[in-house]
C-alpha cells in the first residue's frame, strides 16, 4: 500500500557542529529509518558532507501533515539536532 502513496522531498536543516553532536542520537536515528524503509515509507535518505548541516528524505505519506507527523517521531528531532524541516510533495518521473 505505501507504494501508492504521494511521494514527498523532506529537507532538513541541522544544528551547529552536528557531525559531533549526533554521536547519542545517530543509532537510534539510523534504525528509526530502517523502520520506515521496511515499511515502504522511506525511498531514501542521507546527509550532507563537508559539513553535515543538512539532509534529505524521499518519504512516502498519505498528505504532508502526515509526514510531519512521521517525523516527530525521528530520534534527532526528540534530542532537538534539526533546526529546520521543509515538506514538498513530488512528482517521480524516474525510480521507485
Amino acid at each position: 500500500m505505501a507504494e501508492t502513496l504521494p511521494t514527498f522531498l523532506v529537507i532538513y536543516q541541522y544544528v551547529p557542529d552536528m557531525e559531533q553532536r549526533r554521536t547519542e542520537s545517530r543509532p537510534a536515528h539510523i534504525a528509526w529509518l530502517k523502520e520506515r524503509a521496511e515499511a515502504g515509507r522511506l525511498i531514501l535518505a542521507g546527509a550532507t558532507l563537508d559539513p553535515v548541516d543538512s539532509a534529505v528524505l524521499i518519504v512516502r505519506g498519505e498528505d504532508i501533515l502526515a509526514v510531519r507527523r512521521m517525523l516527530l517521531d525521528d530520534p534527532y528531532a526528540a534530542a532537538n539536532l534539526i533546526v529546520g524541516v521543509t515538506v514538498r510533495p513530488m512528482g517521480v518521473a524516474v525510480g521507485a
